[in-house]
């Protein structure tokens, strides 16, 4: 019986040493940031994808232009607030983040991407804190962009520009400072509560059931009046803490037939309960990512 011999044979695949430029962890948190800012527009993603940014922003950015236009047909810039504004986009801004929230981070989880991220030389609380600042950032274009509107509308509409500017350039550090809080808060709740989950149908859903809950919980709360918890319960409603937080910062008294007029809260309530809010659910994100299975 002959010997059987196995066949086998050695390929030279050239494999080499990378040698090039390694760019390490900043680079590559600035990349997965601005990867996470286009995906919250739908930037590079088909069609559908780009159909809840482009209503948001349009809905956000229309009363802006028609008010302008308004102040300007009248002849009266003193037509244009900025309070009621940041007021008015809240509910959008809760829709932007339950949409957008879960499509930065429950999509990576879905499709198994998470760990390829994670596996070097970004960390989990790396990753955790790119989509926080992409998500905040992609909110303040939807927040501070319409302010920025008003606030040129009412320059360029006066029939002295740079008197105008004069009078109104103050007002550019609360409209800032709005945009920022305003923003980070619903971005936070947002990715907070979409972390929960690894299904995105879920995640929208509890996004816009804790805004619509919370709502309607502070509302009953306000209507039973009991205790005089009813004052403190316009801290419970996100719409009436933004609207109280507003202004506050603008020096705007609250319509005294309002929620936020009935409560008679100091501004600096609505301030720290949002404040507050926001570290809370940071906390939460962070602790989700920390404890990550990869």
């Amino acid at each position: 019986m002959s010997d059987v011999r196995a066949a086998g044979a050695i390929y030279d695949l050239g494999y080499q040493r990378y040698g090039g430029t390694r760019f390490g962890r900043s680079y590559s948190l600035r990349i997965l940031i601005a990867y996470s800012f286009r995906a919250a527009f739908g930037i590079g993603r088909g069609e559908k994808a780009k159909m809840m940014p482009v209503l948001v922003a349009a809905l956000v950015f229309m009363p802006a232009l028609i008010q302008i236009g308004v102040a300007s047909a009248a002849g009266m810039s003193q037509m244009i607030h900025y309070a009621d504004h940041l007021e008015f986009t809240a509910f959008l801004l809760a829709l932007f983040a339950a949409g957008q929230a879960p499509e930065l981070i429950v999509a990576d989880k879905q499709h198994g991407v998470l760990s390829l991220y994670l596996s070097r030389p970004i960390r989990s609380t790396d990753y955790a804190w790119s989509k926080i600042f992409a998500l905040f950032a992609a909110t303040m274009v939807l927040t501070l962009g319409p302010q920025l509107v008003l606030f040129l509308g009412k320059i360029f509409i006066a029939k002295e520009p740079w008197k105008a500017f004069v009078d109104e350039w103050v007002k550019l550090f609360p409209i800032l400072g709005g945009s920022l809080l305003v923003s980070l808060f619903i971005a936070s709740i947002g990715l907070a509560l979409s972390s929960l989950t690894t299904r995105r149908g879920y995640a929208t859903a509890a996004v816009i059931s804790f805004f619509l809950l919370t709502a309607a919980f502070s509302q009953i709360v306000q209507a039973i009046g009991f205790g005089g918890m009813e004052r403190y319960a316009v801290l419970g409603n996100p719409a009436q803490l933004i609207s109280g937080f507003a202004g506050w910062l603008f020096e705007i008294e609250a319509r005294r037939r309002s929620g936020v007029g009935r409560a008679a809260l100091p501004g600096t309530y609505y301030l720290w309960t949002m404040l507050v809010v926001t570290a809370l659910a940071i906390a939460i994100f962070l602790r989700r990512y920390r404890k990550v299975d990869v």
